[in-house]
């Protein structure tokens, strides 16, 4: 998880207050205007960061992004390299600006999520499910909320020179990279796939670093898709993906398939994101 949130002074003293005093929603709409102000001039600083806030503006823009608060949706994701029945299948919800998260696994009392802190897993008499609730917390959400969640003051953008041909259209690329000590895997990179007559994101070249699901080092770069696009709140949400192999830059067997579905915006008041007493905490 490489996820700058809102700054935690902030969320600590106003978020859990927004449903019962005004003023304290003032000053968070406040200090949203501060920190979209702050990522915007970090986008400015390069030719990479000024095209990915061309995108960011092109899917709806930071402000609409933030000011909805709480995204809900289901995802279902095929792991069909893995086997024709393999998959993971929840409804989940996270805060736009704190990156919390829950998620409730279909047909089972199985729940797990991300406090901002640490992960939880709540099983009750279910087994276990064979996945990091730490890893998976947020990473469908950073699959759906590309490229808003490149807007990140720790994050580094570089346009590269070659542009990428996927499917038909050639696309402009921006490496994203992040400073060290960002979350749980620093050295992740991106390579965001921008169409240069919309601005539209068609893709995302990527590698997974993180300890908790890759333990011998990096994997191989894969390619996800984001098609299929819903409108809602104002932005442009995927309800699509579709997963490559990479060979060098070229595109190789397609692997998995995902679904994201139902997309409800919530109010932050509405949802409990704190980790249940009967939880295991990761």
């Amino acid at each position: 998880m490489k996820h700058t949130p809102l700054p935690t002074a902030i969320a600590a003293s106003t978020i859990g207050l927004l449903a019962f005093c005004f003023m304290s929603c003032q000053v968070f709409k406040s200090e949203l205007r501060k920190w979209v102000d702050q990522v915007d001039t970090h986008l400015a600083q390069n030719e990479g960061g000024q095209l990915m806030a061309q995108a960011i503006e092109a899917h709806g823009g930071l402000k609409h992004w933030l000011k909805n608060e709480v995204l809900e949706f289901r995802w279902i994701y095929h792991m069909n390299d893995r086997g024709p029945d393999v998959k993971t299948y929840t409804l989940q919800r996270v805060d736009t600006s704190t990156f919390e998260g829950v998620h409730e696994m279909a047909d089972s009392d199985i729940r797990f999520g991300w406090t901002g802190t640490e992960a939880w897993l709540q099983t009750a008499d279910a087994p276990a499910p064979r996945l990091s609730p730490r890893f998976w917390a947020l990473t469908p959400y950073y699959f759906v909320g590309i490229p808003f969640v490149f807007a990140d003051i720790n994050a580094n953008y570089e346009k590269l020179p070659d542009n990428f041909e996927l499917e038909g259209t050639t696309y402009q690329q921006v490496k994203v990279t992040y400073n060290p000590g960002t979350g749980d895997a620093p050295d992740d990179y991106y390579i965001v796939l921008i169409n240069p007559e919309t601005k539209m994101v068609g893709g995302a070249r990527y590698i997974v670093t993180s300890p908790i699901v890759v333990r011998n080092g990096p994997g191989p770069e894969k390619l996800i898709t984001l098609e299929a696009f819903t409108k809602l709140g104002g932005v442009s949400l995927p309800t699509k993906h579709r997963s490559f192999t990479m060979n060098g830059d070229t595109v190789g067997e397609h692997i998995r398939d995902a679904e994201a579905l139902e997309y409800k915006w919530l109010k932050r008041a509405d949802v409990d994101f704190e980790a249940p007493e009967d939880s295991t905490r990761m």
